[in-house]
């Protein structure tokens, strides 16, 4: 069913904001009707910038015209396609820019501070950085900071090209051709539409313009191919660069600047567009009120076999596989939601919108948030995921095989990290469970199955690619919607739901351990002392908690089991302050956050990291001070939970 749910997914362009998104978004509505859910669309009118030119030249010393689509396959009629966006960067403003060229290795601050330590500026000039290390967003955002006019972005083949393995057609790598498209909004401020932040942007809603927007870079973006980047790496002259920033490109690279120059044009359509989020509920029988949601997007850049159609497809099955146990007369305790969200791809658009607009329902109803974004792209299970939902992923992946070795997926995960207890990573941006747990409070995890993958965001990340080298069989989409239902089922039939907050407790200590090495020029010493007893309380009111549990379950005496459960899924939301971080105020955990200057990846205490990057004392000590008021909501919580039992 997923190789056939793929190919109708893939069988034509589907950028968020056209006729063919739209589309899809209907397929899935129709879709999950027949699997005999309930389906609401929900449309939301946000601004979506579309490329009219998009122009990279070098001028000097000789001339070199970027193509900035990739190339065409006599056997591929999908390569043919008019309607395959070009290559660009979401949210880039309009700008006609020409000057020196500087080789800026990944983009990174500290990569621009080894540039300044060797006297070389790049302000006035044009800034070209490898993909990586970072979200391309805080590479445009760090760029501009630091007085570039223009930023090219390309894709090395040391990262993703031939210098991995075979590439496209014959591997899965990135061929010279293959354009990573992408977003440069600045997620790691916020998720929302530019216009809207904070609030839904309905057809009426009040907006902003595009001048006040926060998130919206300053200088021109523009991503390129590596057979486009190759010349113009290769006309820079000035030092050579340290071995760490050498590529893979078959030349010496050189920082510059100049005597390359470059003329690079970004012009825009800059429009508000409606996008479709198709929510699916399949109510449950004991505990309406109580959601567990599924959620992926259904844009893509090009074809998007893998992100996200492979994740789509997953979620489609897991969906038909359900609604045919409801069409048999086994349904869930609780209500179980299947979102398939709109415009993530321009930075997590369709699903923030929806969290803003029912974020108080959402409060009193939703208990978990499951996302999948990329399914499968080969066999190596990733997750991440707040700590009271880790034990549970690992509980369900025992009980499903991996197709590729007829193991479990417990025991290739344990195998592959050398780890007795697989790690679970934590939670930063970069897909739809970002306003879940970042701005509302909820438990929510991300998963999928990783591979040798090269062709991201490409117009190569297609039918083809998935059917024969990221998922050539399709199984392991079938065991991600596996692994993705027993989750489901697992808390929306719990007697108590298997939230485990003393790992919560346990999981912090050691990134607490880390505050104190990177504060300790301003001696917090007392204070990081004070948050270690209390995340000992908060582990011991835990394990109090889930041997009570234990007790109740065995002798079957669970008064207040209704309040009990709403209480221990609310127990996420005593981590967050409704003020929010101060550099960022959308989002409100308090625990995890991405990065500053990372983007995707999480941080860990991010109000007191923010502050420790910006030098700011009193609001390290502040954040400090907010992080031991959220652990006590915790430990209090917890125990009103507890009253809420019979005694031993």
């Amino acid at each position: 069913m997923c190789r056939q749910k793929l190919r109708h997914l893939t069988e034509e362009p589907h950028l968020a904001g056209t006729e063919n998104s739209r589309k899809v978004a209907e397929y899935l509505r129709d879709e999950f009707e027949n699997y005999g859910l309930k389906v609401q669309l929900y449309e939301y009118h946000v601004y979506l910038p579309h490329p009219l030119e998009v122009q990279v030249e070098m001028v000097s010393p000789t001339a070199y015209q970027a193509m900035g689509k990739e190339a065409s396959w006599e056997w591929d009629k999908d390569s043919y396609e008019t309607e395959i966006v070009p290559g660009y960067n979401a949210y880039s403003p309009d700008g006609d820019v020409t000057a020196e060229l500087v080789y800026v290795n990944k983009g990174l601050p500290e990569d621009y501070l080894f540039l300044r330590e060797q006297g070389i500026s790049v302000e006035g000039k044009i800034c070209i950085v490898r993909y990586g290390g970072s979200y391309r967003g805080v590479k445009a955002k760090v760029a501009g900071d630091n007085g570039a006019v223009g930023l090219i972005l390309y894709s090395d083949p040391a990262d993703d090209g031939y210098m991995r393995g075979d590439v496209y057609p014959r591997g899965p790598w990135r061929s010279a051709d293959a354009i990573q498209r992408g977003t440069v909004k600045y997620i790691f401020q916020h998720a929302s539409d530019p216009l809207t932040p904070g609030w839904a942007a309905t057809q009426d809603a009040e907006r902003l313009t595009r001048a006040e927007a926060t998130d919206l870079p300053k200088i021109p973006v523009v991503p390129l191919a590596y057979r486009d980047a190759q010349p113009l790496l290769q006309a820079l002259a000035g030092p050579n660069v340290p071995s760490a920033w050498q590529g893979g490109l078959p030349f010496a690279y050189h920082i510059g600047p100049g005597p390359a120059k470059v003329h690079l044009k970004v012009r825009c359509e800059h429009s508000i567009r409606p996008i479709y989020n198709v929510i699916a509920t399949l109510a449950g029988t004991e505990y309406p009120d109580e959601w567990v949601i599924l959620g992926n997007h259904h844009d893509a850049w090009v074809y998007g076999a893998a992100d996200p159609g492979s994740g789509t497809a997953s979620l489609l099955e897991v969906a038909r596989c359900l609604g045919a146990l409801a069409k048999a007369g086994t349904r869930p305790k609780r209500t179980i939601v299947f979102a398939a969200w709109d415009a993530e791809e321009f930075g997590i658009i369709g699903s923030t919108e929806w969290v803003e607009e029912l974020k108080a329902t959402l409060n009193q109803k939703a208990v978990a948030y499951l996302n999948v974004d990329i399914a499968a792209t080969g066999g190596n299970l990733y997750v991440s995921a707040v700590p009271s939902l880790r034990q549970l992923v690992r509980d369900v992946t025992q009980t499903v095989t991996d197709p590729g070795s007829l193991k479990s997926v417990y025991e290739i995960w344990q195998t592959r990290q050398g780890k007795a207890v697989p790690q679970v990573g934590n939670l930063g941006s970069g897909s739809d469970h970002s306003p879940f747990i970042g701005h509302a409070g909820i438990p929510s995890l991300s998963m999928g199955f990783g591979g040798p993958y090269g062709v991201y965001h490409a117009m190569q990340d297609n039918f083809y690619w998935m059917s024969h080298f990221g998922d050539a069989t399709f199984q392991y989409q079938a065991a991600m919607a596996k692994i993705w239902g027993l989750l489901a089922l697992q808390l929306a039939n719990a007697d108590i739901l298997p939230l485990d907050y003393g790992t919560y407790a346990v999981d912090l200590g050691m990134p607490l351990k880390l505050l104190q090495n990177a504060g300790s020029e301003i001696k917090i010493a007392s204070e990081i002392e004070k948050l270690a007893e209390l995340l000992a309380a908060w582990e011991e009111a835990a394990a109090a908690l889930h041997q009570a549990f234990e007790i109740a379950l065995e002798s079957g005496n669970l008064p207040n089991v209704a309040e009990i459960n709403q209480r221990l899924y609310q127990l996420e939301r005593h981590l967050t302050s409704e003020a929010g971080l101060p550099l960022r105020p959308w989002f409100k955990h308090l625990i995890y956050a991405p990065g500053l200057n990372t983007g995707y990846a999480a941080v860990i205490f991010p109000g007191v990291h923010d502050a420790l990057e910006a030098g700011n004392d009193a609001e390290v000590r502040a954040q400090l001070t907010q992080l031991g008021e959220a652990f006590q909501r915790m430990i209090q919580g917890i125990h009103e939970i507890r009253g809420l039992l019979p005694d031993d």
